[in-house]
């Protein structure tokens, strides 16, 4: 029996009536189509059991058909990287790419050794060696984040508003009575932080208010963190905070725990967030209030914007491509108290 003929981009066309290169736009994620044609595109898609022909398309293109993927050391605990990395690879499926990761330790001098159409860059840190190395490479680089100054600059970068998003937590807890703010900052040197950090200090120096930062080591023990809560909220302090607000997820459930022992009551006399949600901080008791940055559409748009510049052709660039990420502020019982 001759065998079922593969279904192709025309089918997928000709059933919603459309082109062919609507069609191939829609699954590879290139050029200008809409959220709702490209939805509908792969609803029928999968309806007729497209499959890409992955291996003709990157032969013509001269590609491997793979995106490498590298993470900040010391990140493959924190779930936003956990998230940010699953919605890379779901949107680089869709367009018949693999993801390979770099191991976080790799040796500078052979990160640009790499078998791959393009590099996509987390958070790249100022103190990484291998992010130097690879922005200098041969190969495209797409950032989330943009890099900070002393950088060369990528192909393509994805961000978010995130000094808005800082001012607005504050304004927050200002209406909420707090008059002393305290920021917990990990050792980190990339735009994100940096620019949480300028967002807290400008907001406090725009309303009179001396902002207090306390530097930790990245990632930071349970026991530091809990020196850091007793140092600030210690009741012979002649100026002791009313609010804590944490750079990462991770440190914000040992912030409220040492504040717990100490005697304090979250969400009523200390005031405590996050700059990083996950789910855990919404079912958490207090529930805690935090800013929720995407990670998982953001990480499709990196894969979106590598797409984008592969599609290029390579061609020179005046300006890195941009994208930028809504997010959202969730207000919780840490900082509105238990009523």
């Amino acid at each position: 029996m001759r065998p079922e003929r593969a279904v192709t981009l025309q089918d997928i066309a000709d059933r919603l009536g459309v082109s062919r290169s609507t069609a191939s736009f829609a699954i590879t994620g290139r050029g200008r189509v809409s959220e709702d044609m490209r939805r509908r595109v792969h609803e029928v898609a999968d309806e007729l059991g497209y499959r890409p022909n992955t291996v003709a398309r990157h032969l013509k293109g001269s590609r491997t058909g793979m995106l490498a993927l590298r993470l900040p050391p010391d990140s493959t605990t924190m779930s936003y990287y956990m998230e940010a990395t699953f919605g890379i690879v779901e949107e680089a499926n869709r367009a018949g790419m693999t993801v390979i990761m770099l191991p976080t330790e790799q040796n500078a001098d052979r990160a640009d050794q790499l078998v791959a159409d393009a590099v996509i860059l987390l958070d790249p840190d100022l103190n990484d060696p291998a992010v130097h190395t690879l922005l200098a490479g041969r190969l495209p680089v797409i950032t989330g984040e943009p890099t900070p100054d002393g950088l060369p600059e990528p192909r393509a970068w994805v961000t978010s508003e995130h000094a808005p998003a800082v001012r607005e937590l504050m304004d927050h807890l200002l209406e909420r009575g707090m008059r002393r703010p305290a920021m917990l900052f990990p050792e980190l040197r990339g735009y994100w932080a940096l620019t949480v950090r300028d967002a807290f200090v400008d907001w406090c120096a725009d309303r009179g208010i001396r902002p207090r930062i306390t530097e930790l080591e990245h990632p930071a023990p349970p026991e530091v963190i809990h020196a850091a809560v007793s140092q600030l909220v210690a009741a012979d302090d002649e100026d002791p905070v009313d609010a804590i607000v944490t750079v990462s997820d991770g440190t914000v459930l040992s912030v409220v725990t040492s504040a717990q022992q100490l005697g304090r009551t979250v969400g009523e006399d200390l005031l405590v967030a996050a700059l990083v949600d996950t789910e855990v901080l919404s079912l958490t008791r207090p529930s805690i209030t935090a800013i929720d940055l995407h990670p998982r559409e953001f990480g499709r748009r990196c894969t979106l914007a590598a797409l984008d510049v592969l599609d290029s052709d390579g061609a020179a660039e005046a300006a890195p491509r941009r994208d930028v990420v809504p997010i959202t502020v969730h207000y919780r019982d840490s900082t509105r108290g238990s009523a």
